[in-house]
This record gives structure tokens, C-alpha cells and sequence, in this order.
């Protein structure tokens, strides 16, 4: 297996930090004839759309796209951006690009396939929006579109209805160029989150990341401040300017490097009632990403021992600075190593919940002991282990692999109640609605 793609498959949510690069002239070809056809379909040209097809495609009249796009996509609401989040070489006609599209009600993706050569549409396929999930309410809450941030982050807050002021959440990124659902593979875990929360009277924050808004940011300058951190204090301070939300019960939920990441945050925010850490790491990360190697077994030999020997001479801090490893230079991990935030969270007093699935294979038990022994004998600190969740908190059996986030689900029900619970005994709430039928 090539070692690109082995990359990808190990580090999948985890720890790829900036986004992967691939030839330019063909990444500009397919960015080029993506947003040229939605561009068009937005603006309701379909004439224009359809002029970008190839020879074969163009026996697809632009009253056929139209009422394609119109069975599929109805009561969505207007077409508001899209993004590729996957491109794949085919061996015949051109490449084939997976493009998310955000509506006003939802997100959907759809699949084009463009000639390298022309940059024409060879393909076009679109598939149904993303479903809510289960125990989600949408007549109990409503939408509203924000910036965060002196870089004006696209963020989306969902607001229940009726009068509040309501507790809030902001929700914090795992590493990776993340939307603001945190879309994985088939599946938006902060878009079921936030969506579950505001059913239950809750108001949710969430927002592109800055590595994902601005894909040419420089790695070499970007470390855990800028990627992470100074956004997550900015989405903090929004919420507590609102009127709509009680400025004294606001929350910080992060998953994975954002729930190691979140006392940070709500120590440079300030007056956060609380903190949910979802499958926080515990472990170096060089280390992290050597067990994530070993356990899936992809790697040829040769090229686990590269990484082997790589994560060690990372973690002895003798890499160059500027060397990159796992999409990110030497010196952003030598930049999350001269954090402690155990200790910060320790300081912080205040209520903690950190939660992890029985089935996540890069965040395990060790890291959950790591937080453990560090908060030991704090009474406001909670742990829980959820039995048969992934690492996207959504439920599977058997061996966890990263092919299973390309499955669609929804985070279960069991994480929104516990957050839920948390956020009322931590004086956010009131109690916990029942979930909706």
C-alpha cells in the first residue's frame, strides 16, 4: 500500500493536522470544475451547469439536472457552499472527487468525476442529505449562521426555542482541516451533537475550523494556538455577548485532540462552568500514532519501522523543526509537548466529564488513566466508558477499523444524555428532557 494512503488510514481523525497535498494541476482542475457547476446550480443556471458536462453527459438536458437536483434536494432550502473532502485517481475517466454540500437545512454529498485532460464532468451523481438523528427535535430549536474569530469562521449556532436565557455550548475540533459538523467519511458527530443538545434546551456553537476555511495556511506557522486554540476562546467570548445565553453557564466540549485541548481553552476564555472531553488523548502523540500502526496492520514492515523510528526521534525532540511528520512539522508537536493540560484542568476547578467508547482503537484506556490519575481525588471530575461506541461516539461491533466512518450513523443517544445530565448537575440546566419521540 502506498505510503499516502496508509497515512490516511491510520491517522484518519486523529492526527492528520493540515490538509494532505496532491499534484496541483490536477487539484486545480478539480476545484476549478466543482465550483463552476454548483456555482452555476446555486445560481439556478442549469444551462451553465450543464455546459460543462462532456460529450456523453450532455445528452443530460439542463431541465433533466434541474429536476434531478429538484427530486433529491427539495425542502433543503438554498445551496449555501461546497467542499471537496476526498479525490481518487481512476483508472479510467479522470478523477473522481467527493464533494460535500451545506443547505440551509442540511448537508448532503455528492460524487463528480472530472477529465484531467479538458476538466470536463464525466460523472455526476448526488446522494440524499444527511438524515438528524434520532432523538432530535427540529421543532424545538432553529438555526442561525455566524462568524467566530478575527478570521470570520462560517459557524452555524442552533438555538432552542422559546425564552432563555439557555446554558450553551461551544464544540472544539479534533486535529484535521474539520467543518463545523467535524465531517467523518459519512458521518457529522457535531451536527447530531449539537442538533441532540438543542432539543433538550441547549444552545450549540459550532464552526469551520481555520485549517479547513483557509486550506493554503503555511503548517510551518500555524501551531496549536492558531489552529485550535485562539478560535475556541473567540467562539467562547460570542456566546457570552449573546442575550440569549446565560453567561455564566457556557461549556466547552471537545473531541479528541479538541477535548485535550478544551482546559486550555476555557482558561483562556475564563468563567467556564465546565468542560466535556470526548476520548481526549493521554498518550505523546508520536506514540499515539505508532499504536494506531500496530493495531490496524496495514503497514508493510519496512514502513512501520520508518515510523517507529520517526515517533522516537520525534519524542527525544531531535527532529529538525521543519521536518513534517504525519501532516504536520516537528515543531507543532514540540509545541503540544510544552503543554500540560492536566495540570490546567486540575487548576481550572471546575466540573469535568470525559467520555470514551469501549470500541475506539485510537483513543484507549491508558489515555482515559492518563486524565484519571492526573484529576485524581477531584469530586467535580466524571468518567465514563461507553460500551460499543467508536471513536465518533456512534455505535459498531467487531474489530474497529477506519473503513467503518465511510458507514453512515449518528452519535448515540447514551452521549447526548450523559452530556445532557452533566450540563444540569453542573448548574446548567434545567433537568434533563426526556428525548423526543
Amino acid at each position: 500500500m502506498p505510503k499516502r494512503m496508509f497515512v490516511l488510514g491510520v491517522v484518519f481523525l486523529a492526527l492528520t493536522i493540515f490538509p494532505a497535498t496532491r499534484c496541483a494541476a490536477k487539484a486545480n482542475a478539480d476545484d476549478l470544475a466543482v465550483d463552476n457547476l454548483f456555482s452555476a446550480i446555486r445560481d439556478g443556471n442549469f444551462s451553465a451547469a450543464t455546459s460543462h458536462f462532456n460529450a456523453r453527459m450532455k445528452a443530460f438536458s439542463p431541465a433533466g439536472l434541474k429536476g434531478s437536483w429538484s427530486q433529491v434536494y427539495a425542502g433543503q432550502g438554498p445551496l449555501l457552499s461546497w467542499k471537496i473532502f476526498e479525490r481518487q485517481n481512476l483508472t479510467k475517466g479522470g478523477d473522481e472527487v467527493r464533494v460535500q454540500l451545506r443547505f440551509h437545512r442540511s448537508t448532503a454529498n455528492s460524487v463528480v468525476v472530472v477529465a484531467p485532460q479538458t476538466g470536463e464532468i464525466t460523472g455526476l451523481w448526488f446522494k440524499l442529505p444527511v438524515t438528524a438523528p434520532p432523538y432530535a427535535e427540529q421543532t424545538r430549536f432553529h438555526f442561525e449562521d455566524v462568524t467566530v474569530g478575527t478570521y470570520k469562521l462560517p459557524g452555524t449556532l442552533t438555538i432552542p426555542n422559546g425564552k432563555g436565557p439557555f446554558p450553551a455550548v461551544v464544540l472544539i475540533h479534533g486535529s484535521g482541516p474539520n467543518d463545523r459538523d467535524e465531517t467523518v467519511g459519512a458521518n457529522h458527530p457535531f451536527a447530531d451533537i449539537a442538533e441532540g443538545l438543542s432539543s433538550r434546551g441547549i444552545v450549540v456553537l459550532r464552526y469551520d475550523k481555520r485549517t479547513y476555511a483557509y486550506r493554503t495556511l503555511d503548517p510551518q506557522k500555524t501551531m496549536v494556538d492558531e489552529e485550535v486554540i485562539q478560535d475556541g476562546v473567540a467562539a467562547v467570548r460570542l456566546l457570552r455577548a449573546r442575550r440569549d445565553v446565560a453567561q455564566d453557564r457556557i461549556f466547552v466540549l471537545g473531541h479528541s485532540l479538541g477535548a485535550m485541548l478544551a482546559p486550555e481553552i476555557a482558561k483562556k476564555a475564563g468563567q467556564v462552568a465546565g468542560i466535556v472531553m470526548l476520548a481526549p488523548p493521554g498518550r505523546k502523540l508520536p506514540q499515539l500514532v505508532v499504536e494506531q500502526a500496530q493495531f490496524l496492520g496495514q503497514a508493510p514492515p519496512g514502513e512501520l519501522t520508518q515510523i517507529e523510528r520517526d515517533a522516537d526521534e520525534l519524542s527525544a525532540h531531535k527532529m529538525p523543526a521543519t521536518q513534517i511528520f504525519i501532516g504536520a512539522p516537528a515543531s507543532y508537536y514540540y509545541d503540544l509537548d510544552a503543554r500540560d493540560e492536566v495540570a490546567i484542568a486540575r487548576a481550572l476547578d471546575v466540573p469535568i466529564l470525559i467520555l470514551r467508547g469501549s470500541r475506539d482503537y485510537q483513543i484507549i484506556d491508558e489515555d482515559i488513566r492518563h486524565w484519571q490519575n492526573g484529576l485524581k481525588g477531584d469530586a467535580k471530575v466524571q468518567v465514563d466508558t461507553l460500551p460499543g461506541l467508536n471513536h465518533l461516539f456512534i455505535a459498531g461491533t467487531g474489530k474497529p477499523t477506519p473503513a467503518e466512518y465511510y458507514a453512515p450513523g449518528h452519535v448515540d443517544a447514551a452521549v447526548i444524555a450523559a452530556i445532557t445530565s452533566f450540563i444540569a448537575n453542573a448548574g446548567g440546566a434545567p433537568a434533563p428532557q426526556a428525548p423526543p419521540n
